[in-house]
């Protein structure tokens, strides 16, 4: 677990130790050898990046263990492959700890350390577990594979676009193999033989990207996911394989409201199915078939000849609402032709539709939707698949039907209830047991395959933090942020996060299970997506730089628009487009509404705030032009910095009373408390104080009202003229590198395309500054984290001015 404000203590322990076969991490010797390079055991199936690896007898679990900064050893099944369950050792790695991987031989383990930029090597030296090496690789390390006889490992680095390849023998890197974008999940084939250079290695682009001459963002066919594919033994230039958006995911939505001869306010009719269309009641508009594009790929599998990728599909297209904004996609890619093979890729939630709703839903796994969907695993013989919900803390178990797509049986699915919010599952090479790691509890799932029941749903794999404490607190808030069923709203302070089981409190984040905060907000930051919110076409906000670093006292005002002033009020959110009743009571708490109540609310929303307190940033790749990054600092402060300066790099600011701000919403027409407070309904646009105005919406040159997408999509008023007449809110430029695209609908792809639109002075951003100066100015704002010394804002010189 990786805080701003604290941090977990490192552990390393043999506890319950007990001897293992000589092939396990090194056996018995007392001093380490590196495995053969070649001649060796090859793995029995293509490799994958995964959080949970087991050995090649069935024996041994390796489980990255994100939350304690170590890996654990977990012994599973005796030598005569009967079921026992020991955690042998906990071994201290890197900071943040996300994948694993195990040489075919059993030799040794490698983990990425996605915070400290590096690569752990765990080997075993007589009864001792230990870090062996620590190989220093680029930022943000992610996925990683090995190729069949343990020659390479590979590693995705999110941030920098590149994967790593290494030499698993002398633990050295071989080199970087440029792909672009957002690298994130790996997939290596396997042919069988001894030689490793003719195996082709699969790495999906986390996010979509928007198709070229497509109809463009806010869409949902406007963009498409992206896998990558290059040679072992000639990486040269990767290919793109490009995977298409669905045009209907099964799903149909009510336009009514975006047809100007139904809705005398409508802005236009972009979004009305047949603007011909005179009868109201017609399916043409009040069932319109909806879409959705692949994104956020956490994932992939090979089995066969094929590449299974599940994903967290979005829908932005208005009306933004739980059954049509994010959908449990899985694409398949046929890895002899390199093309999607778009005949056997499915919407599962399309699948759980025809279930029936049980009566008593809470504690029941019935018609729960597929929401996260961020690991796969399969039988060797690709015959059994295992699919894991992240929010819905379960497993879905799929065949394959005649057509070769992945079918869920429903309606009698089957689903296996796991630990609080799994992230991986592996499935043992004789088929019957599957392990799931549970990365809030620090705990593994273990699942009877044969009979298709969990043997146990909390096995310890670390010791999660105790009730009262305030890294408890952090962890229970990851939970209610990530969860798409339900928390109590009151108690979990003081309640072990593994006793919290919120099964039985199902419907309370979303609708029958669609969706969390996390559905658009991965590891707290963005899914890259624009939205078409009740305010308009919006980004989706990273939370990094909601609150600044260790002050919690120093918050972001919330949205482009500035219409919400804390966590607390996205509530709202969970009731009015995920479809649940909210984490404030049922009816909700009275004081939640635009700029209402900060905290106090209920234990679960103010759990979420301090999960959102505790966020870090992608770590940037560091630049060595110390020159341009210089004269850029320089830029910068003279020009962007009374915007974007500040801890939080963004001047935006909480600075007004805001426990609550107004009497009631002031959409309704509430009153501010504090006098200084200007709005325009809940827009915040300024605040004055001892004669002293800051002014919160900026007009920067970015809106055109004349954009037929600048329209409201959620909520009564959807369908009428967006909201950015009045400028808008200063985002923060906290890992700006990696969060394209840019400005709040989407219009920049780069940022040299923000310096297009941007305005400065009397021109924009390109007209006003030189050629030299622009490139300068990209190369700073794609290294900015948490690490970057920030500047003054206007903000601050406000404060400072009026005692502030």
């Amino acid at each position: 677990m990786s805080m701003k404000s604290r941090s977990r203590i490192q552990r390393i322990g043999l506890a319950g130790l007990v001897m293992l076969p000589a092939s396990f991490l090194g056996g018995g010797c007392d001093q380490v050898v590196p495995p053969p390079v070649g001649g060796g055991a090859t793995l029995a199936t293509p490799s994958r990046s995964t959080t949970i690896a087991l050995t090649s007898d069935d024996r041994i679990a390796v489980v990255a263990n994100k939350q304690g900064n170590s890996v654990s050893i977990l012994q599973v099944q005796d030598q005569s492959g009967d079921d026992r369950v020991q955690l042998l050792a906990e071994v201290a790695v890197g900071d943040e700890p996300g994948f694993v991987a195990i040489h075919p031989n059993d030799n040794e383990a490698y983990v990425t350390n996605a915070v400290s930029g590096t690569v752990s090597v765990i080997a075993r030296s007589g009864n001792t577990f230990s870090v062996v090496s620590t190989i220093a690789v680029p930022a943000e390390p992610r996925g990683c594979a090995i190729t069949p006889n343990g020659t390479r490992l590979y590693v995705a680095h999110q941030t920098a676009g590149i994967v790593t390849a290494i030499d698993v023998a002398t633990r050295t890197i071989l080199g970087f193999v440029t792909v672009g974008g957002n690298p994130s999940a790996l997939a290596i084939t396997n042919d069988g033989d001894e030689d490793d250079t003719d195996e082709q290695v699969f790495v999906t682009q986390f996010y979509a990207e928007l198709i070229p001459g497509g109809p463009g963002e806010v869409f949902d066919e406007g963009k498409r996911g992206v896998v990558r594919v290059f040679s072992v033994g000639n990486p040269g230039s990767p290919q793109q394989i490009n995977i298409a958006p669905f045009a209907n995911v099964g799903f149909t939505a009510d336009r009514t409201l975006f047809c100007q001869q139904f809705n005398p306010d409508a802005a236009n009719n972009l979004f009305c199915p047949d603007e011909n269309e005179t009868d109201a009641t017609s399916t043409t508009i009040t069932a319109d078939p909806q879409g959705a594009y692949p994104n956020q790929f956490w994932s992939a599998l090979i089995r066969g000849n094929r590449l299974y990728l599940p994903n967290i599909g979005a829908c932005p297209e208005p009306p933004v609402r739980f059954n049509v904004n994010v959908q449990a996609l899985v694409n398949v890619v046929n890895t002899s032709t390199r093309t999607e093979e778009s005949d056997r890729r499915v919407n599962l939630n399309a699948q759980v539709k025809d279930e029936v709703q049980p009566e008593n839903p809470a504690g029941s796994l019935v018609r729960l939707f597929g929401n996260d969907l961020v690991a796969i695993d399969a039988n060797h013989a690709g015959t059994n698949y295992l699919i894991v919900s992240r929010g819905g803390n379960y497993v879905f178990k799929a065949g394959l039907n005649s057509a070769g797509q992945l079918n869920l049986g429903a309606p009698n699915v089957i689903r296996f209830q796991t630990g609080n919010l799994p992230t991986g599952v592996v499935i043992s090479a004789e088929g019957g047991r599957a392990y799931v790691n549970n990365e809030v509890n620090e705990s593994v799932t273990i699942i009877d395959l044969h009979n298709d029941t969990v043997l146990a749903r909390d096995v310890s794999i670390g010791t999660p933090p105790s009730p009262g404490t305030p890294d408890h607190e952090f962890v229970v808030g990851k939970l209610a942020f990530f969860t798409a069923l339900g928390l109590p709203d009151s108690g979990i302070f003081n309640t072990a996060v593994r006793d919290l089981v919120p099964l039985n409190d199902r419907n309370k984040a979303s609708d029958n299970g669609w969706s969390g905060c996390g559905s658009c907000h991965p590891d707290g930051l963005a899914d890259g997506v624009t939205w078409s919110f009740g305010t308009g076409p919006r980004q989706t906000v990273p939370l990094d730089g909601f609150f600044a670093n260790n002050d919690p006292n120093n918050q972001r005002i919330s949205n482009y628009s500035a219409v919400m002033g804390s966590i607390t009020d996205f509530n709202n959110n969970a009731r009015g487009v995920q479809g649940g009743i909210g984490f404030a009571g049922d009816p909700p708490n009275p004081g939640i509404f635009a700029h209402g109540l900060t905290r106090g609310a209920s234990d679960a929303l103010d759990a979420m705030t301090i999960w959102a307190q505790g966020l870090r940033s992608p770590v940037m790749p560091p630049s060595s032009d110390t020159q341009s990054l210089s004269a850029a600092r320089t830029l910068f402060d003279t020009r962007c910095s009374s915007c974007h300066g500040g801890v939080k790099w963004t001047k935006s600011q909480v600075i007004y009373d805001n426990n609550p701000t107004f009497d009631v919403d002031p959409g309704a027409g509430g009153v501010a408390f504090d006098p200084g407070v200007m709005n325009t309904g809940p827009q915040l646009v300024s605040f004055t104080s001892n004669d002293l105005t800051i002014r919160f919406l900026d007009g920067v040159g970015t809106f055109d009202a004349t954009d037929p997408l600048e329209l409201r999509g959620a909520g009564a008023q959807s369908g009428r003229a967006a909201l950015g007449a009045a400028g808008f809110n200063a985002p923060s430029l906290l890992g700006i590198g990696y969060h394209a695209p840019y400005l709040h609908n989407g219009a920049a792809q780069t940022l040299p395309e923000v310096f297009l639109l941007h305005g400065l002075d009397e021109g924009t951003i390109a007209t006003e500054l030189s050629t030299s100066d622009r490139n300068a100015l990209e190369l700073f704002l794609n290294t900015i984290d948490d690490r970057t010394q920030p500047f003054g804002s206007e903000t601050d010189d406000f404060l400072s001015a009026t005692g502030g």
